[in-house]
């Protein structure tokens, strides 16, 4: 989870201001635990690159002959260095490669930390991906080869469905510990990783509140403490 306290935010002309009469302390406050939030996907991606077996040279990777057994990953940085494929517009934050004896797998994957996507961005993303898929064939030689929408931190399929309304298909909905299993993670370690950063938020948080005279005088007087 990302920190707040590491967040720098807007200082002045942040939508926030305006919310909260104008405070700027209060607007900065807020806007850094929007970049917080932001930031929590990179790290979320650190964490999960971390724990895998990254590809560095995706090219080599897709001309061999034959895939090694495992779980490999390329991230965007891999793809965007990638000469072989044919992005059409489009990366997906990881491509997986997976073989288990005969059985090789191939899976683009769209995953967001929180618990659902911008419906309008996660239709046409769906769409880009599906051309994606279409014109790397070739070059993606896996009968498995599948897209998935993981939202991270939602465990219903059902309610990820009902996050994008419908806008894609049920068999396109990922789950976040579904990834993990895909990836041979641990789900509740990570989610364990990122606990006490999130913790840490809710301290500084209250102690940023604190500071800021307008906001206190307010606190102390909805709490009636005197």
């Amino acid at each position: 989870m990302a920190r707040i306290e590491n967040a720098k935010g807007r200082r002045e002309g942040s939508g926030y201001e305006r919310v909260f009469e104008s405070n700027k302390k209060l607007g900065h406050l807020m806007s850094r635990v929007q970049s917080a939030v932001i930031s929590t996907g990179t790290e979320l991606e650190r964490i999960i690159k971390g724990q895998v077996s990254v590809i560095n040279d995706l090219d080599a990777f897709l001309a061999q002959e034959i895939m090694p057994e495992g779980i490999f990953i390329a991230n965007r940085q891999m793809m965007r260095k990638c000469k072989t494929l044919d992005y059409a517009g489009f990366l997906s934050d990881f491509i997986i490669f997976k073989r288990k004896g005969e059985k090789q797998e191939c899976h683009l994957v769209e995953i967001k930390d929180g618990d659902a996507f911008d419906t309008q961005k996660a239709s046409a993303a769906r769409q880009d991906m599906y051309v994606f898929m279409s014109k790397n064939r070739p070059y993606l030689p896996f009968e498995d080869l599948t897209p998935h929408f993981c939202c991270f931190n939602q465990n219903d399929k059902q309610t990820i469905l009902r996050g994008f309304k419908e806008s894609i298909h049920p068999e396109d909905t990922m789950t976040g510990r579904e990834f993990c299993d895909l990836v041979g993670l641990d789900y509740e370690r990570i989610l364990e990783l990122r606990k006490p950063m999130a913790e840490g938020n809710i301290s500084h948080f209250i102690r940023e509140l604190l500071k800021i005279p307008e906001v206190k005088e307010k606190i102390v007087k909805e709490l009636n403490i005197g």
